[in-house]
């Protein structure tokens, strides 16, 4: 049987801004625990700290409807919107006086 290709969609609408995890666009979320990126092989690529702060952004309706982050570098990651995601964030409020 040949192996089908990926379908890829082009994605230009993000309009979710509330997810099911709790988070909202324009909140700010702290990481909780070092984060190692590995490519393919499981080589690391880079690593996270924790303590880095990432801007939640607006997530596009197109499944999987994932969490979509700014990492401190400005790049974009996207994250599962379930209840995992606060194993590893925790929010970070503005203590305004």
């Amino acid at each position: 049987m040949p192996k089908s290709k990926p379908q890829w969609n082009l994605v230009t609408e993000y309009l979710i801004t509330e997810y099911r995890c709790g988070i909202r666009a324009g909140e700010r979320v702290k990481l909780r625990q070092e984060l190692v990126v590995r490519d393919h092989r499981g080589k690391p690529t880079r690593v996270h700290h924790a303590g880095e702060i990432w801007t939640v952004l607006s997530g596009s309706a197109e499944p999987p409807v994932d969490v979509w982050l700014r990492q401190p570098d400005g790049e974009r990651h996207t994250w599962s919107d379930d209840d995992d995601f606060w194993i590893w964030f925790d929010r970070v409020t503005d203590n305004v006086a």
